[in-house]
């Protein structure tokens, strides 16, 4: 039943076909653990035998698809982005309990280990960020979370190929117009979060990012300056202590 729900996944388009077994599984996770707002309940995930088994359900079963069979872009960032956001939230229940991804391995280790098997390779949440997601579309930097507060929004619903643009969209407003992760102050300066710093080259530039903004809040002006936020490593979530 297993070896069916994969072929199934990688000879059909997520919306050309029911969910597969896997994909319902984390879907029932998701739905059981994330809140409305993207806030994360793992201490509930860590003491649920069941939710964990059908999380790790999902994360065995990739080492099965061939990400080559994905053809178009929409399918990509769909399956991608469940894929990051499946691992993260494995990888902070493996390591439980922690307040911070910063705590479960020093320098960011959390996000460079090699140990997420897709197709017969070894992934880092990195390298699946870097290598099959940052190509496709700028704005999967709001369809994956890294577990922490300053992170985009965990969205409760997954990714499919027919609801990932609109998700991107709608995820990207939510972003930009969420005044604890961006805040555009009377006097001209922009205080924006790390995630427009970081992958400023991803936008095309600072004056693309200042374009993008401003697409999505149209009333502002021209920043007279732009500061960065501190991001905030602690979990998205109910912390351990």
């Amino acid at each position: 039943m297993l070896l069916l729900s994969i072929i199934l996944l990688i000879e059909s388009p997520f919306d050309e076909m029911p969910l597969t077994l896997e994909h319902r599984a984390l879907q029932q996770v998701f739905d059981a653990v994330v809140q409305e707002d993207g806030q994360v309940n793992y201490r509930f995930l860590h003491e649920n035998a069941e939710l964990r088994a059908k999380l790790n359900q999902y994360v065995i079963a990739l080492d099965q698809v061939n990400p080559l069979d994905l053809k178009d872009q929409a399918t990509k960032i769909a399956f991608f982005s469940n894929v990051y956001n499946a691992c993260t939230l494995l990888g902070v229940i493996n390591a439980w309990p922690v307040d911070s991804v910063r705590d479960i391995k020093r320098f960011f280790g959390f996000f460079t280990q090699d140990i997420w098997r897709i197709g017969g390779r070894t992934y880092s949440l990195n390298d699946i960020e870097k290598e099959w997601l940052r190509p496709l579309d700028v704005r999967i930097h709001f369809t994956i979370n890294c577990a922490s507060t300053s992170c985009p929004r965990l969205d409760k619903t997954l990714f499919t190929a027919s609801n990932v643009q609109a998700a991107m969209e709608n995820l990207a407003r939510s972003f930009v117009l969420d005044e604890s992760k961006n805040s555009f102050r009377k006097d001209g300066v922009w205080q924006l979060s790390k995630i427009f710093d970081w992958y400023e080259g991803d936008f095309g530039g600072k004056d693309k990012v200042i374009a993008f903004i401003r697409e999505i809040k149209p009333d502002l002006e021209q920043p007279r300056r732009i500061q960065y936020q501190e991001y905030d490593w602690s979990l998205n979530g109910p912390v351990s202590l």
